[in-house]
C-alpha cells in the first residue's frame, strides 16, 4: 500500500454477478486507485470478479459469508447486519479513510460504524420501493417482499438520509431519490469505455449470422426486464421478417427461467429463432452488439436506474447498433434518429418500430449509426463521471 495515497473504502453487498451496477463500481474504483489505496469489501464475491478485481490491482475482501441473494440472509436480517458490521469493521480500521457505500443493506452497516459516509444509489431499493420491480414475481414472494419491507425499509430511509452526500446515476433517480428519501442527490451519470466498445465484427460471426436480421436484448430474468415480453413481440417481428433472430444475453444463471422461456418460445413456435447465449465474455460483447441490427429493451419501470441507466443500450450505440427502449428518459437513443423510444407495454407499437429499423435502408441506418456512436462518446466518459465522484468525496 503506497503511503502518499488515502485509503478509501468502498462497501458493496456483493459481486456475485457482473452486470450493470458491478461494473460500473468496478470502472470507478479502477480510475479512483490512480488517487486512493482502493479497498473494496463487500459480504459475497464470485471468481471472476476477484479475477477482474486481481488483474487491476485493486485489493478487494470478500467478507465470504450469505448476501442479500440469500433467502436465509433475509429470514435471519438482524444476525446479517450485525455479523457483516462486526466484520466490516474489522477490516475498516483506517478512522481517516474515506467511506462510499452502496445502497442496502451496506448503508446500514456505514451507519453503524459512525464515520461519515458518501453513498452512491443508483435508485431507491427496489425491493422496498419499486412496485414496478416486485409486480411480477409470484404472490408468495411478493408477499414475504412485502413483510421485508414493513420491518426493513425504514433502515433503508435512515441509513440513506444519514449519508454524508447521495450521488446517482442521473435525472430519473435523483427524482425517485428525492420522493423516497427526501434528500437531494447529485448525478455523475455513467460512462462507457468506447475503446472497448466500437465496431467490430469477426470474420467468423458474420458467417455464422449471415443472412439474418439480428435483435439483441440483454437481461438478469427479473420481470423488470421484461424479456418474456421480448418473445411475444418477436413472435410477432418474425411473422412480418422471417429472417430475424433473436440473441438472448444474461447477467445471470437462471435455469428455471431459462426453461420457461423455451417453453414460451416454443409454444409460440419461434424456439429455433431465439438464442439463449447467457453470460457472454467481455471480449466478444462488442461483437454481438455489432453484428445485431437493433437491440431492444423492454424495462419500464420509470423508478428503476436499471431501466434509466440502460448500460446494454449506451454499449451498443458505442457500437453503432440502434436500439429501442422506454421513453423514461431521453439522454441517451434520439426516438427517430438512433432508435426509437417506445413504452415496451405497447407490443405492438414495440412491433411495427422493430420491423422499420429492420427494414431501413443503408444510409440511413449508417447515418444513424454514426451519430449513436457519437452520442455516446461525447456524452458518457469514465474520465468525466470518476472526475465528478472524486471532486464530491474529497
Amino acid at each position: 500500500m503506497k503511503q502518499n495515497k488515502k485509503t478509501l473504502y468502498w462497501l458493496h453487498s456483493h459481486f456475485l454477478y457482473w452486470m450493470g451496477g458491478t461494473k460500473y463500481v468496478f470502472e470507478v474504483l479502477r480510475r479512483l486507485s490512480k488517487e486512493y489505496n482502493i479497498i473494496a469489501i463487500v459480504e459475497n464475491s464470485s471468481d471472476y470478479s476477484k479475477k477482474i478485481y486481481q488483474d487491476a490491482g485493486i485489493e478487494l475482501i470478500s467478507l465470504n459469508k450469505l448476501s442479500s441473494i440469500s433467502l436465509i440472509y433475509w429470514l435471519t436480517f438482524p444476525y446479517q447486519i450485525v455479523d457483516t458490521y462486526l466484520r466490516v469493521k474489522n477490516k475498516a480500521v483506517d478512522q481517516n479513510a474515506k467511506i462510499v457505500v452502496g445502497m442496502f443493506p451496506m448503508n446500514v452497516v456505514a451507519l453503524l460504524l459512525k464515520r461519515p459516509y458518501f453513498q452512491l444509489c443508483f435508485e431507491p431499493f427496489a425491493f422496498f420501493h419499486d412496485p414496478d420491480f416486485t409486480a411480477g414475481f409470484p404472490v408468495i414472494k411478493r408477499l414475504f417482499i412485502g413483510i421485508l419491507k414493513v420491518l426493513y425499509s425504514h433502515l433503508d430511509i435512515v441509513s440513506t438520509r444519514g449519508s454524508k452526500t447521495i450521488i446517482t446515476l442521473n435525472q430519473v433517480t435523483q427524482k425517485g431519490i428525492k420522493n423516497i428519501y427526501n434528500r437531494d442527490s447529485i448525478p455523475v451519470y455513467t460512462g462507457i469505455d468506447i475503446k472497448h466498445f466500437h465496431p467490430y465484427v469477426s470474420p467468423e460471426l458474420k458467417r455464422k449470422y449471415a443472412k439474418q436480421d439480428v435483435i439483441i436484448h440483454s437481461t438478469d430474468y427479473t420481470p423488470v426486464k421484461g424479456t418474456d415480453k421480448m418473445i411475444n413481440i418477436f413472435a410477432k417481428v418474425k411473422k412480418l421478417c422471417p429472417k430475424a433472430v433473436l440473441l438472448i444475453t444474461s447477467t445471470i444463471k437462471n435455469p428455471t427461467a431459462i426453461k420457461n422461456l423455451e417453453e414460451q418460445a416454443k409454444k409460440l413456435g419461434i424456439r429455433n429463432s431465439v438464442k439463449f447465449l447467457g453470460f457472454v465474455d467481455y471480449d466478444i460483447l462488442p461483437q454481438l452488439y455489432s453484428l445485431s441490427r437493433v437491440l431492444v429493451q423492454c424495462s419500464f419501470s420509470e423508478r428503476s436506474g436499471t431501466t434509466s441507466m440502460a448500460l446494454p443500450v449506451k454499449e451498443a450505440m458505442a457500437c453503432g447498433t440502434w436500439c429501442i427502449r422506454s421513453p423514461v428518459t431521453t439522454e441517451d437513443v434520439i426516438d427517430g434518429v438512433t432508435g426509437y423510444l417506445v413504452d415496451p407495454r405497447n407490443e405492438e407499437q414495440m412491433v411495427i418500430k422493430i420491423v422499420q429499423v429492420l427494414g431501413l435502408d443503408s444510409e440511413i441506418y449508417n447515418r444513424g449509426s454514426k451519430l449513436a456512436r457519437s452520442t455516446i462518446v461525447n456524452r458518457y466518459s469514465w474520465d468525466h463521471t470518476v472526475e465528478d465522484i472524486s471532486s464530491i468525496i474529497k
